[in-house]
C-alpha cells in the first residue's frame, strides 16, 4: 500500500484518502505511468494519451452492499503505515466473499435511520447526523493513533486520553467546523452535541452572558427605585419612625483629603580646600515647599444604610447622612464617594467589596460582590422613594 503525501502539511494518508486527515486539504494521486510505452498519464485517465491502449484494469467482484450484508458489530480497521504489504482477509470476510459468490442478491437501496433517544454520539456523528463512527487505529513509527471516523462526512475525532480531538472534516467550510474544529471535549459533551446540545464551554459563556443580564437589570431596577434590598432583622442602630435598614457593612475605611505639605531643598556652591582635611564651602542652601491634599484613613466602622439615612459609625467619628441632603454619589469598584449640602470635602467609603450580595431576577439566583455600583444604585433608589 502506498501513503500519499500531504503537499500542505506532509502528513501521510491511506492510498484511498481524498483528504488530508490532519489539514483536510485535498490530495493530489501521482501519474499513473502507461504499461505498453511507460507514458505518464493523469491518475483518472481511461486511455494512454500516446499510445491509445486501455489503462482500466478488470473490476473486482462487487462487494455485498450495506443491505444485504449479515449485520454484525464493526470491526476496528487496522492501518501499517510503515509496511508496504497488505494484511491478509480475516476469516469473517473470507466468509462473506463466499456468500456472495454462491448466493448473490438483488442490491436495494435502504436510507439510514439515524438513532433517537440518548444514543452515544459513537453511534450518531456530531457533525452530520447521519452515520455512525467507525473506530479506527492508525500505527506509526513511534506512537499509535486511535480515532473515530464517519464515512459520510469525513469527521475524525482523535483520542486525547480520555477526550476526542475534532480533528478533520470533509468540509471545512461548514458552520460545524468553524464551531468545534480543533477542538478537545468529552465523550458527554460530543453526546450532547450529536442530540443538539452544546459543549460545557458555550454552557459557560451563555451563563456568563445571562448573569450579565440579570445584573444590569436589578442594577437598573434599584436605581430607580422599582426594587429594595431585603430589610435587616437586627440592624446595629436605632431606627426612627417609619424607618428600616437594608444595608449594613462592616470593616468599611472612612477617608478624607488632607492637606499635605511636601519640602524640598538642596546645596550648591564651590568648595575650597585649605588644608588636609580643611575646607571651606562657599555656596548656599535652597528650599522649596509645597502642599497637596491626599487621601487619609480617618476612621473604621460600619456602613448603615436606610430608606432616610447614610449612617457610618466609627470608633473616633460617626457621620449622619440625611439622604434629602446628598448632592451626588460616585461610583468605584470597592466603594463610593460621597458630596453632600454644607460638607465641602467629600467622603469616601471603602471596603465595601469585601461583602456579597445575593439576588433573585427573571427566575435565576446570583452571588455577586457588593461593588460601589450596587451601593450607589441602592442610595438613589432611596433618595427617589422619599
Amino acid at each position: 500500500m502506498r501513503d500519499l503525501i500531504c503537499k500542505n502539511c506532509g502528513t501521510e494518508n491511506p492510498e484511498e484518502a481524498r483528504f488530508c486527515m490532519e489539514c483536510g486539504m485535498e490530495l493530489e494521486k501521482e501519474a499513473e505511468p502507461c504499461p505498453s510505452c511507460s507514458t505518464l498519464n493523469p491518475h483518472n485517465a481511461k486511455f494512454c494519451n500516446e499510445c491509445g491502449i486501455s489503462l482500466i484494469e478488470k473490476e473486482e467482484p462487487q462487494e455485498r452492499s450495506e443491505a444485504t450484508k449479515i449485520p454484525q458489530k464493526p470491526l476496528v480497521e487496522v492501518y501499517e503505515i510503515e509496511d508496504d504489504v497488505e494484511s491478509e482477509p480475516t476469516d469473517e470476510e473470507s466468509e462473506d466473499e463466499k456468500i456472495d459468490e454462491k448466493t448473490p442478491v438483488e442490491t436495494k437501496k435502504v436510507e439510514y435511520i439515524p438513532p433517537t433517544g440518548s444514543e452515544s454520539w459513537r453511534e450518531l456523528c456530531p457533525a452530520c447526523n447521519t452515520n455512525p463512527l467507525t473506530p479506527k487505529t492508525y500505527k506509526g513509527f513511534l506512537s499509535t493513533k486511535n480515532i473515530l471516523e464517519c464515512d459520510y462526512c469525513g469527521a475524525v475525532f482523535e483520542e486525547k486520553g480520555k477526550k476526542y480531538l475534532f480533528k478533520a472534516i470533509y468540509d471545512i467550510s461548514s458552520d460545524f467546523w468553524k464551531r468545534y474544529g480543533r477542538k478537545t471535549l468529552t465523550e458527554t459533551e460530543w453526546t450532547r452535541i450529536a442530540h443538539g446540545g452544546i459543549s460545557d464551554e458555550e454552557k459557560a459563556l451563555i451563563d456568563q452572558k445571562a448573569a450579565q443580564d440579570d445584573m444590569i437589570f436589578f442594577v437598573n431596577a434599584l436605581n430607580l427605585g422599582e426594587t429594595n434590598l431585603t430589610p435587616i432583622s437586627n440592624p446595629p442602630i436605632i431606627l426612627k419612625k417609619n424607618e428600616e435598614a437594608s444595608v449594613a457593612l462592616s470593616g468599611i475605611t472612612l477617608r478624607e483629603a488632607r492637606a499635605v505639605r511636601h519640602t524640598r531643598g538642596g546645596y550648591a556652591g564651590p568648595t575650597i580646600r585649605v588644608a588636609k582635611g580643611v575646607s571651606f564651602r562657599m555656596g548656599s542652601v535652597a528650599a522649596r515647599s509645597e502642599s497637596r491634599d491626599e487621601l487619609r484613613d480617618i476612621d473604621k466602622g460600619t456602613l448603615v444604610l436606610t430608606n432616610k439615612r447614610l449612617i457610618f459609625i466609627g470608633s473616633k467619628r460617626t457621620t449622619n447622612i440625611d439622604l434629602r441632603k446628598i448632592i451626588s454619589i460616585t461610583a468605584y469598584k470597592d466603594g463610593i464617594a460621597s458630596q453632600r449640602e454644607n460638607k465641602q470635602k467629600t467622603e469616601y467609603f471603602t471596603g465595601i467589596d469585601r461583602h456579597t450580595l445575593t439576588f433573585s431576577t427573571k427566575g435565576r439566583s446570583h452571588n455577586v460582590p457588593f461593588t460601589g455600583l450596587i451601593m450607589k444604585a441602592a442610595i438613589e433608589g432611596k433618595i427617589r422613594q422619599i
